[in-house]
């Protein structure tokens, strides 16, 4: 699939499988604990940071996402030369982490119909299996993204995640569509959640 950062050639973009992973070094990582924070960086911070999504107009800052199920976003504006690493799982995407993230790019400068988006490998609509109480949790103006089948409630999470995209103005957007449940080339949660590997999803601004 030709990504929509292809043509962009201040900055590099890649979401990377399991085995890739495990050779990445030169990275800039999130604790991710699931909530709706998003931090702007300047300089390399000297440990892991306490959010789920990074924002940046500075060279060299490899802002990386780490999966094995929820959904890596990489933003960039081809404008105001601003990228942004989201780590999205439901809960934070239900909380306004996507939303939060284009406001502070918004911010300092970015249009985000301008903005470009890439959501990377993660769990799709056939391997998400979820509870009742889970599925009440969302307003009943989501509710299209859950259906039934088999006596099993499945949501649409690449659907949902695009909603929220849309719904903070940003117009392009481009879905991997991977699985991570099925693609054994990737880690997942739910298929060994007793693996502790993560893939990488990373995003930065070269030197100019």
């Amino acid at each position: 699939m030709k990504s929509v950062f292809q043509e962009l050639n201040w900055l590099t973009a890649a979401f990377y499988n399991a085995s890739e992973s495990e050779r990445l070094t030169d990275t800039i990582c999130m604790k991710q604990p699931h909530f709706a924070d998003a931090l702007w960086l300047d300089t390399k911070p000297p440990a892991w940071i306490d959010a789920d999504a990074m924002i940046t107009d500075k060279a060299n800052l490899p802002l990386t996402v780490r999966t094995a199920d929820c959904g890596p976003i990489l933003l960039a504006d081809p404008q105001k030369h601003i990228i942004a690493a989201i780590h999205a799982g439901w809960k934070s995407a239900l909380q306004g982490l996507i939303e939060n993230t284009v406001h502070m790019m918004q911010m300092h400068g970015s249009d985000p119909k301008n903005i470009l988006a890439c959501i990377g490998p993660h769990l799709q609509i056939q391997s998400f299996e979820v509870s009742p109480e889970m599925k009440a949790l969302f307003p009943p103006v989501n509710q299209h993204f859950f259906t039934e089948e088999n006596g099993k409630i499945l949501f649409d999470f690449d659907g949902y995640i695009q909603m929220r995209l849309r719904h903070a103005g940003i117009e392009q957007i481009q879905s991997d569509g991977t699985d991570t449940y099925t693609n054994l080339n990737y880690n997942s949660y739910r298929r060994d959640p007793e693996n502790p590997a993560r893939q990488f999803s990373i995003i930065q601004i070269k030197e100019a």
